[in-house]
């Protein structure tokens, strides 16, 4: 008993000793002396290692609080301009564990850490560059057992940080400026680890042909968790700004829709499952994404699909895009990253995309006269394409009761040159059945013509071409209907506001189209132009009234038929200033040269045409003149 006695006490003075030392060690490094030589330390350490000037306001070190606190940290570059500075840097610390070669941090803070940094070209050494050669890692020595020693002495030191918050940061790296309210993480069991980040900026200039356009990249929130390997990232008021300065293109121009590159407020919101993450490769499936921008008309109700990436590529899988009322599909995507080194440029494709489309729901972004277009379709389609060309295969577009379909393939060359931009389309084949014509033009809130003999004309086969040019826009093909054929070439000139082209037929039964019976089958060609200017004709409808088109048509009939007669060769000219059509028609023949007048105010009462017949008999025409007007 004695024995375990003395040991008792020896154990007592010896924790007396201990904590006697302890609280002297404290109040000396709690002392302004100690403190103001360790400061002196650190600031002559960081000057030697840098080679220019660094500051430190003061540092306090509390050995019994074991936390550490640094204040007002100020680094130059190397032309004696301030680079970086930092308010405070706070830590707790595990001062025992240092014994162990183990620094132990169960907090870290930072707050009001600001930087300009510079990189006038790509040619020139940056002004923190010096930092970077400062602490980069020395290369191995030579000496394998030296290598091996300086291996174990690093592996000995280990770096154990718990939790992390950085406040109020604000860098700037030439014409770039990055802001951040606060981030934080913090790692619990099992390397588990959580985190936010809030109020980020990022502030640039897009150097564009026609100019710098200031852009900002903003973010809300993010968290961000992990648990066994596995991470949950969800993204809050993602925030896409650009503003160029200029008024928007679509200023003036009613037909243009308000997507601009240099006018966008998108505002996104994202939720992202993280499978495997390391330096080059990601694997994630994009839980849920919404993308909106009430000014330009972008609204993306949903997006999901399957990424799997690297430094090369991004392939997509199970892909969901969905608007309003729009909702496409398609299983397989991939994206080539473009590469200065490679000399490679952004590519992509896709496997058949298929879903349902309302076309009012782009009206707004990019075509407003889509903009009462309710009527359902269905789309399937394949993509290609890279910066300048895109490529549409295997094109089906067909209404959910089939009464309209149309099969087709096209490109899209020079993206980046609107003046060279060529839109080109082949129709293989399309047919539009009863009503559904008829429900296609109604959709477009234009003045509808001759819509009577549209109908009259019954189902719709058509297969041809059409190309979509700066400010034209051409049309070409042949229409097969049940009262005959006709083959037309026309073009939409958007400089000078006239649709001009020509058409013809050898077996269109016009007297059923137009409702006027005793006019049976012709065969004709034509040529006609016609204006399409609304200030032109709306000048000429104030004036005139009327309902007609305001143009001309010129053509000539090979061969038709009226009550009994049959006539050849026919002339005829119509000019039309929009309430009053006027026409004539010439028939010259060896007897007699019948011609006529002829004038309408209404393409659905034909019925009412008023004319006026003449004849000139060629009895005493002399045989010459006579054989020249046959040959």
């Amino acid at each position: 008993m004695r024995v375990t006695g003395i040991i008792l006490k020896t154990i007592a003075a010896l924790a007396g000793i201990v904590i006697v030392l302890l609280v002297v060690a404290g109040m000396a490094l709690n002392s302004h002396s100690v403190q103001q030589k360790l400061l002196r330390i650190a600031t002559d350490m960081l000057t030697d290692k840098l080679q220019t000037r660094v500051a430190i306001d003061s540092i306090h070190v509390g050995f019994l609080t074991q936390d550490v606190y640094l204040y007002g940290l100020q680094v130059d570059d190397r032309q004696q301009r301030h680079m970086l500075q930092l308010q405070e840097l706070s830590l707790d610390v595990k001062l025992l564990k240092l014994l162990s070669n183990e620094v132990s941090i169960s907090e870290a803070t930072v707050k009001g850490l600001s930087a300009e940094l510079h990189k006038d070209s790509t040619d020139s050494v940056a002004n923190y560059q010096f930092v970077l050669d400062a602490f980069k890692k020395e290369k191995k020595p030579d000496d394998k057992q030296q290598a091996e020693k300086a291996e174990m002495e690093k592996k000995q030191l280990v770096l154990d940080l718990s939790s992390l918050t950085i406040e109020d940061v604000d860098l700037t790296l030439n014409d770039k400026h990055i802001t951040l309210r606060r981030a934080m993480t913090h790692l619990g069991k099992d390397s588990d680890r959580n985190g936010e980040l809030s109020g980020i900026a990022y502030d640039f200039i897009q150097h564009t042909k026609k100019g710098n356009v200031p852009t900002r990249l903003q973010l809300g929130l993010v968290r961000y968790n992990e648990q066994q390997g596995h991470h949950l990232a969800e993204i809050d008021s993602l925030q896409y700004i650009t503003d160029n300065g200029l008024p928007r293109k679509n200023a003036d121009k009613p037909k243009r829709g308000f997507f601009d590159i240099g006018h966008l407020n998108v505002t996104a919101h994202l939720k992202l499952d993280i499978d495997h993450i390391a330096q080059d490769t990601l694997h994630a499936t994009l839980l849920e994404a919404t993308a909106t921008d009430p000014m330009t008309g972008i609204d993306i109700r949903q997006l999901a699909c399957g990424i799997g990436a690297n430094k090369q590529s991004i392939h997509l899988t199970d892909c969901v895009i969905r608007q309003c009322d729009t909702e496409l599909r398609f299983d397989q995507g991939s994206i080539q990253l473009p590469s200065k080194q490679k000399n490679t440029p952004l590519a992509y494709s896709t496997s058949t995309i298929k879903g349902n489309v309302i076309l009012r729901d782009i009206s707004r972004t990019f075509a407003p006269v889509l903009g009462n277009f309710t009527m359902p379709l269905n789309l399937s389609v394949r993509m290609s394409g890279d910066n300048n060309h895109m490529e549409f295969r295997d094109v089906v577009v067909s209404s959910p009761d089939q009464q309209l379909k149309v099969t087709a393939s096209g490109y899209i060359n020079e993206l980046k040159d609107k003046h060279n931009l060529k839109v080109h389309f082949d129709v293989h084949s399309m047919y539009a059945k009863g009503g559904s014509k008829e429900r296609i033009i109604n959709q477009f809130a234009v003045k509808k013509f001759m819509m009577k003999q549209l109908h009259a004309l019954g189902t719709l086969r058509y297969k041809g071409s059409f190309n979509v040019l700066w400010k034209q826009e051409e049309f070409t093909g042949n229409v097969q209907t049940q009262l005959g054929s006709l083959s037309f070439y026309f073009t939409l000139d958007e400089n000078n506001k006239y649709l001009t082209g020509k058409a013809s037929t050898n077996d269109l039964q016009l007297g059923q189209v137009m409702d006027m019976k005793d006019i049976g089958k012709i065969a004709a060609n034509a040529n006609f132009k016609f204006d399409i200017s609304k200030p032109r004709t709306a000048q000429m409808r104030k004036r005139l009234g009327g309902k007609l088109p305001i143009g001309e048509v010129t053509a000539h009939v090979t061969e038709a038929s009226y009550k009994f007669i049959k006539t050849r060769n026919v002339d005829v000219h119509i000019a039309s200033n929009g309430a009053v059509a006027e026409g004539e028609l010439n028939a010259p023949g060896s007897f007699a040269d019948l011609s006529c007048d002829f004038s309408f105010t209404n393409t659905n009462e034909m019925k009412k045409t008023k004319i006026k017949p003449r004849i000139k008999l060629n009895f005493l025409r002399s045989k010459k003149t006579t054989q020249k007007q046959k040959k």
